[in-house]
């Protein structure tokens, strides 16, 4: 069965195409990336704001037409931290059911870290061995930790990229306070996993900050897949390439890698999310992944469709 996964996030708005079969092993077959930060400003003002909702409307349009051009059987589409927390989500959920047909489903984040720790176990090396799989999105990151495809601890915290820029970052570059509120933040934050009671033999970091940061330490321009999945990063050398993203401004980000394109605000407060998570999980090095919610959610819903 071919089907389409789009994933509706603070930042991106991301859609796959896989074909899944009988046994739920998904092949991918195209990707896409736009950057509509729908979530733009939702952790201060509590509303999606109408421009952010077109710009989000008017990817949604394209997918919906993509999905019909590749004959898509089903789209899925599931939206997360900025739709979840917004008090208008209804609106918006039912202004694109309207427009483009397309059924939005919000997930809660102790379900999107399972999703996430799924898709991204689909495309493991190793994935039968214990693993943190750390997903850093715009409004929030889920830490997810298990063997196999199904975790055993999952925590959902309202720290994202986006959500921690807007408010800490009043600076760009950010000065050395806002710095240390930020980290603060995420520390506390944080308390709530139990870190000292899980063991990861390896630490799977998904999404855009990750992909990013494989590029940027790989002195890589030009987005290539090959590059960034299973890339592995040391924690000492994402403590080096966080120094040097630290006094940059967002327009020289954007000179390393096309892939911060959309992001390049953001990037460092992404670095220090997940640096924070390797320290306190006391991972020597981490493995880059493209693969995680619309993985995920793809092969849960297709188990859904067909009765598992």
């Amino acid at each position: 069965m071919r089907c389409a996964s789009i994933d509706i996030g603070t930042n991106t708005i991301l859609m796959l195409i896989g074909e899944i079969g009988g046994t739920s092993n998904l092949r991918p077959i195209s990707d896409f990336y736009e950057v509509p930060r729908i979530g733009k400003s939702v952790s201060l003002t509590g509303r999606l704001d109408q421009a952010s909702m077109d710009r989000a409307l008017v990817v949604l349009k394209k997918y919906a037409s993509i999905a019909r051009e590749q004959d898509v059987e089903n789209i899925f589409a599931s939206a997360t931290s900025a739709v979840r927390d917004a008090n208008n989500r209804d609106e918006f959920i039912r202004h694109v059911k309207n427009e483009t047909g397309i059924s939005v489903e919000i997930i809660d984040g102790i379900t999107e870290g399972r999703l996430v720790f799924l898709g991204a176990m689909s495309g493991a090396k190793q994935d039968s061995v214990p693993t943190l799989v750390v997903d850093i999105g715009g409004g929030s990151t889920e830490l997810s930790y298990g063997a196999g495809t199904t975790p055993e601890q999952v925590l959902s915290i309202d720290v994202g990229a986006v959500r921690l820029t807007e408010r800490f970052f009043k600076h760009l570059p950010p000065l050395e306070i806002e710095l240390e509120e930020a980290k603060a933040l995420i520390e506390d934050a944080m308390k709530a996993y139990p870190f000292s009671k899980i063991h990861p033999r390896q630490v799977i970091a998904v999404g855009g900050t990750a992909t990013t940061l494989a590029l940027i330490a790989q002195g890589k321009f030009k987005f290539d897949i090959g590059s960034v999945e299973h890339f592995k990063l040391t924690t000492l050398e994402l403590a080096d390439i966080q120094r040097k993203l630290k006094p940059m401004r967002p327009e020289e980000i954007l000179k390393l890698t096309e892939a911060a394109e959309g992001r390049a605000d953001v990037l460092l407060a992404g670095t220090i999310i997940l640096l924070k998570v390797l320290v306190a999980s006391r991972a020597e090095s981490f493995y880059s992944t493209d693969r995680g919610l619309r993985h995920g959610y793809l092969i849960s819903r297709y188990n859904r469709l067909v009765g598992r």
